[in-house]
């Protein structure tokens, strides 16, 4: 969840029909909803030139076109204003990039057919799912074609409810606006406009992650397409390397995920929501911030981020915790405090009560959450749309990640403040954003118990914190000076965790940036694994050479980190 902007932004969904031919054969299906995109406007930083730019006669679009001539979207006269809706669809501006056409399967073996193009005429390619990945050119190109997988966006809930079949296409308000009416959940996005299949091929943090370890932990099989067009399962019985290399190492490696089969569990209400404090207040969050990471064996109901925010425009600082209660089916807006801002019905029985994993957050400890708060009781739709931020923006993440203690937290935050600080007469940004994310060793524990991942989390035996550097700006002429103050904002924090022995050589993939290597932080022995399985299952090399995009096994772990030079002169290393 990402608090560029700290307000939510409306999530129409409306309905529509899939053919059955469409939707994923799945055992036992019973189809029980499906839901589509919200309203889509063209915006004006579109421009002519950029949709002139892309080449409408290359062969192999043309080739396509012949082959598939629903589902190719060319960018010609006849066709502009559907590929300008595709070139819209991307939630980061930049990552909008002009391919010469764009093809929208809409069934498994329609993706076996345009891979089997692509590959056979050595045609590099681009595979777009829900269009939230940040880093350019992950899930587009300019000089090929992009693979558009959003009208594969189905969700079907088996007979016995145990498990819930999603197209990789879908984003995660589309699955629970499915799941929320049957009483279950997957343990997917914490926003409900993210792809469930970046999020998911890349590890995926949840709302549940204390309880069912990661999102990758909670797939039985992946549906995919290889290089060559074949159409396999991955499972712990069917290719289990492929099945254990795809959770957190599969984006973009070794084939086009088609469907996800998730383990589902029951879900009523949750308790949660954003909470804002004076900025003045902000050190407060950090030991109790530290407590709730050791406890999370203990309390594993609790979902927690700590988080600072400076509004470059109105030159303004806020304190903002995110806190999420998913245990009990009994959440009544009588159980616990309820924000008087947040629509929902004041809390007279129990006024100032937090759930108990946030006990150290209470109002009796911390004063009450200040004015716009949104603490409520609500479903997982509801809670998930306000980590939802609005497109239109261009957006930088940038992950690191170092023990649990309260010295090293602290100092982390004034390095941060300082740096922050050189550049306050001229930000690049309209928004920075740090947030601080629990990642216990109990998160692992739930992983290893559910076969594994190749995230690397397994090597660290104590509890660590993942922290993150979000920046929105509007400006492209800033592109440069916003990825050189992530640099530094992320140098100098690796720097002094280095130096006092908290550093933890890890980055979440799903929120790594250009400058990192997430796939070579996960440790030698799991990157080997990774090249082994590329061998046997991606033949010829076709995701690592075609496809540009991605965190690619190929180069992973020879990337070089940041060069730190305190307060100037860093460049990415690579």
């Amino acid at each position: 969840m990402h608090m560029q902007q700290c307000r939510a932004s409306a999530f129409g969904l409306s309905a529509f029909l899939i053919p059955e031919a469409y939707l994923p054969s799945a055992p036992g299906r019973k189809l029980v909803g499906i839901v589509g995109l919200e309203s889509c406007f063209l915006p004006s930083t579109l421009s002519e030139s950029l949709l002139r730019s892309s080449t409408a006669k290359d062969s192999k679009c043309d080739q396509l076109q012949r082959q598939f001539p629903e589902i190719t979207i060319a960018n010609t006269t006849s066709q502009s204003l559907q590929y300008r809706y595709v070139l819209q669809s991307y939630f980061n501006i930049p990552d909008a990039l002009p391919a010469n056409c764009f093809i929208q399967p809409r069934t498994t073996l329609e993706v076996s057919g345009i891979v089997t193009v692509l590959s056979q005429g050595e045609c590099k390619f681009a595979i777009k799912g829900g269009g939230h990945m940040l880093p350019v050119g992950s899930n587009g190109i300019v000089d090929g074609v992009t693979v558009d997988l959003r009208q594969m966006r189905s969700t079907i809930m088996s007979a016995d409810n145990q498990t819930a079949y999603v197209q990789a296409g879908a984003k995660w308000g589309e699955v629970s606006n499915v799941l929320d009416p049957l009483g279950y959940a997957i343990p997917g996005g914490r926003a409900t406009d993210v792809g469930v299949a970046g999020l998911t091929l890349g590890g995926g943090n949840s709302f549940f992650t204390g309880r069912f370890g990661f999102t990758c932990d909670n797939v039985k099989n992946f549906e995919i397409v290889l290089g060559n067009g074949t159409i396999t399962n991955a499972n712990a019985k069917h290719n289990p390397d492929l099945f254990k290399a795809l959770k957190g190492g599969g984006a973009g490696n070794f084939g086009i995920v088609t469907r996800f089969d998730f383990a589902t569990f029951e879900l009523g209400l949750l308790w949660g929501g954003v909470a804002f404090y004076h900025f003045k207040d902000l050190h407060k969050m950090y030991k109790p911030f530290v407590e709730f990471t050791e406890n999370t064996v203990d309390s594993p109901n609790g979902s927690l981020h700590v988080v600072w925010q400076h509004n470059a425009t109105s030159n303004e600082f806020t304190s903002i915790n995110l806190y999420v209660y998913t245990g009990g089916s009994n959440i009544t807006t009588d159980t616990y405090y309820i924000s008087s801002t947040s629509n929902s019905t004041t809390n007279t029985t129990h006024p100032t009560l937090f759930p108990s994993p946030f006990a150290n957050f209470s109002i009796p400890k911390l004063g009450p959450p200040i004015n716009a708060s949104t603490l409520r009781i609500a479903n997982l739709t509801d809670i998930a749309a306000e980590g939802d931020t609005p497109p239109g923006n261009r957006n930088k993440y940038g992950p690191s990640c170092f023990a649990n203690n309260l010295t090293v937290l602290t100092e982390v935050n004034t390095i941060i403040a300082r740096v922050l600080a050189s550049v306050a007469e001229n930000p690049p940004y309209e928004f920075a954003t740090m947030e601080f994310q629990p990642l216990p060793r109990n998160y692992t524990t739930h992983s290893l118990a559910r076969g594994g991942n190749v995230m690397g989390l397994d090597r660290f035996a104590g509890n660590n914190i993942l922290f993150s550097f979000d920046v929105t700006w509007t400006d492209a002429a800033k592109d440069t000076a916003v990825r050189t103050l992530s640099t530094w904002v992320l140098g100098n924090v690796t720097e002094f965790t280095k130096r006092v022995g908290a550093w933890r050589e890890w980055q979440y993939l799903n929120y790594a940036m250009e400058d990192q290597d997430p796939v070579g932080s996960y440790g030698a022995g799991h990157v080997g694994f990774l090249r082994g399985v590329g061998e046997r299952y991606d033949v010829g090399g076709v995701f690592q050479r075609l496809v540009t995009g991605g965190w690619k096994v190929r180069g992973a772990g020879e990337r070089g980190g940041f060069n730190f030079n305190e307060f100037g002169g860093f460049e990415g290393g690579g």
